[in-house]
């Protein structure tokens, strides 16, 4: 296209939505430019990066990772993502030619010694009964960096206890989208945080422990046989109950609802799971997530690609995963560190909030109030935190994006949180 007559961005659109088509086995008809990627045609994130890379081939441009101009990275983040902003990439690209498709990928997972950070969520079944009663939920584990540590009897989960905090949220940068601004102070009440994703094993036993419906499942993970990405389910039901595929035990919890995570924070903390499309449970706001995150990456600008703190753009073009070959870091590696010492807060698998997710919440007053939940119903749920597929700009603490609350994802998972009342 470098030396061609440059397309008019009605020509780009309809030729993007051709692909689109082609590339995620939608009708055409249902394939339109206003379209959105997440919420309309479900396009989760490893669907988007090879969808890209397939536009790349069919216009002679790159798509960068991180666009270098303002106007490129204004659209390449609008949420929510339509097919229309996606071909005014595309039109923007137009004379830059195909990609090397090399630079600003990691090539491998990083290799760390995990012996002094065991696995510690757990497997099988749990059921409170009487005989719990007659202790906490919360095990002690004493205290590490000034902040205390406790394991979550249900899962094997271990919690850190964040403090009460007067904490600043969003984002000034020059490259912070509308939806992280302004910066505000607010005020958070201490809370329990898991330090890690929940994996497959501690998911197995929560679906061991509440024998779920059919049709429950299926809000929660289960998916359509003719769904593609049953691949890479990592969690499968065998004559001895669920249990994490071979090889996926220790990695985290993926292709999960937000009613899936939902229902899981509620069990977790002792409440009835059985309310989890209608109770709000024990995912984390946006502000405590973003607040426990505090730390988790430095400024984009000063990443390598090789840099082996985060885990982000893994995928090759093509290559073909099951449950296990995931490009995933498992749940107990320490990577994507926050200041907190928690796990995966950048990087690695996205993770549902608690929020429903509006753009212009940061811009209302009760975003400035004492621990500030969205419950304004806007049908798309919050997600933080990037993932082991895309750019590392989505890694950044700040960013925003949601999700509707059915959607799966391959780099989609979750962690909860637990209020300071259970403690012992």
């Amino acid at each position: 296209m470098a030396n061609d007559t440059r397309l008019e961005l009605s020509v780009i659109e309809q030729r993007v939505c051709n692909v689109v088509s082609a590339q995620l086995g939608i009708p055409r008809d249902k394939v339109l430019p206003s379209s959105r990627l997440i919420e309309d045609l479900r396009c989760d994130s490893l669907d988007l990066v090879e969808l890209l890379m397939e536009l790349e081939d069919e216009f002679l441009v790159t798509i960068p990772n991180e666009p270098n101009n303002p106007v490129g990275k204004s659209v390449f983040t609008r949420q929510p993502f339509r097919l229309g902003d996606l071909a005014e990439i595309v039109y923007l690209q137009q004379g830059s030619g195909k990609p090397e498709r090399t630079s600003g990928r990691q090539t491998k997972l990083p290799d760390f010694d995990y012996a002094t950070i065991p696995f510690s969520q757990l497997g099988g079944y749990w059921q409170m009964d009487s005989s719990h009663l007659t202790y906490s939920l919360f095990e002690p584990l004493g205290s590490e960096i000034g902040i205390r540590q406790f394991r979550r009897r249900s899962d094997g989960m271990r919690c850190l206890q964040l403090p009460a905090a007067e904490t600043r949220i969003g984002s000034d940068r020059s490259d912070a989208q509308p939806d992280e601004q302004p910066v505000h102070m607010i005020h958070l009440d201490s809370f329990l945080v898991d330090a890690e994703p929940v994996s497959t094993t501690a998911y197995c036993r929560f679906l061991n422990s509440v024998q779920a419906t059919e049709s429950v499942l299926l809000d929660w993970f289960q998916l359509n046989p003719a769904d593609d990405r049953i691949a890479q389910m990592p969690v499968v039901l065998s004559d001895n109950g669920w249990r994490p595929v071979v090889g996926a035990e220790t990695l985290p919890m993926v292709l999960v609802s937000w009613f899936g995570a939902n229902a899981y924070s509620l069990w977790a903390n002792g409440s009835e799971w059985k309310q989890y499309q209608t109770q709000a449970g024990f995912l984390p706001s946006e502000a405590q997530y973003e607040y426990a995150a505090q730390g988790a990456n430095r400024e984009p600008a000063s990443f390598d690609s090789d840099d082996p703190t985060l885990v982000f753009g893994q995928h090759e073009r093509g290559t073909l995963y099951g449950a296990s070959t995931m490009q995933m870091a498992p749940v107990h590696h320490p990577i994507g560190l926050s200041s907190f010492g928690l796990h995966h807060m950048a990087g690695n698998v996205w993770q549902w909030c608690q929020d429903w997710f509006a753009e212009d919440f940061y811009q209302r007053p009760e975003s400035r109030a004492p621990n500030p939940v969205n419950t304004v119903e806007t049908g798309v749920r919050s997600e933080r935190g990037g993932s082991w597929v895309g750019p590392i700009e989505l890694c950044r603490t700040t960013y925003r994006r949601g999700r509707v609350p059915d959607a799966r994802g391959r780099c989609l998972g979750f962690r909860c949180i637990s209020p300071v009342d259970l403690l012992p």
